[in-house]
């Protein structure tokens, strides 16, 4: 509930052109967290500024908060199944109905003493098809298209997603005349058969089966 009411917000803001009397002071842009840790956001307001109140958000963790008065602080803990990079941002919103937004990304990683384990797929084949040239591209991009998930078990007894190359998975075709694979993992019919997608992470690797049928 919290997100749809900040998208709403968000949505009814005319933003300023600058953005020079509103900052967040803490964290630092690229402050690098772990799993599980309490992170303090703290924003700056110059003097002088309006500020009616202060929005936060923070992508791909999913937090967020409307409106705050001073001192304008959001306090959230990091899921400890979330790794990578998350943006934070803080939209201050003025007497006179318009906002300054100010954003920093964090990164988060496991701590050295977690360690991968092993890597999972799902185990059943993946089915696509092949459309005829003269398809609807929205057909296309259901039928012929299929985005991989990886999930990365750790020591810490905790199942986390390594779908995204930036955790270090990789993916090829044993035939891309079959299917292909972007590094993101997402695969595209090319022609009719059967092809497998090797899926990668440090020493651990797993196939998936893709059979590619004609589109009737």
């Amino acid at each position: 509930m919290k997100e749809i009411v900040i998208i709403l917000i968000m949505a009814t803001i005319n933003f300023a052109s600058t953005c020079w009397g509103f900052t967040i002071t803490q964290p630092k842009q690229g402050t690098v967290f772990h799993p599980g840790d309490t992170v303090t956001v703290k924003t700056e307001i110059a003097s002088g500024e309006q500020i009616k109140a202060v929005v936060f958000a923070v992508s791909e963790i999913g937090k967020g908060i409307g409106d705050l008065w001073p001192p304008y602080e959001y306090v959230f803990t990091i899921d400890p199944e979330f790794v990578g990079t998350a943006e934070i941002l803080a939209i201050a919103k003025l007497e006179n109905g318009t906002g300054i937004q100010a954003k920093i990304q964090i990164t988060v990683v496991l701590p050295s003493n977690i360690r991968l384990t092993g890597i999972e797929v799902d185990p059943n084949p993946v089915f696509l098809y092949k459309m005829l040239p003269n398809s609807d591209p929205n057909d296309v991009r259901i039928f012929e298209t299929k985005q991989l998930g990886v999930g990365g078990m750790y020591s810490d007894g905790i199942e986390r997603g390594l779908t995204s190359s930036a955790s270090g998975t990789t993916y090829t075709s044993s035939d891309e005349s079959i299917v292909k694979v972007d590094k993101e993992g997402k695969m595209t019919a090319q022609g009719i058969g059967k092809a497998k997608i090797t899926v990668m992470n440090g020493k651990f690797s797993k196939t998936v089966d893709v059979i590619v049928k004609p589109y009737k």
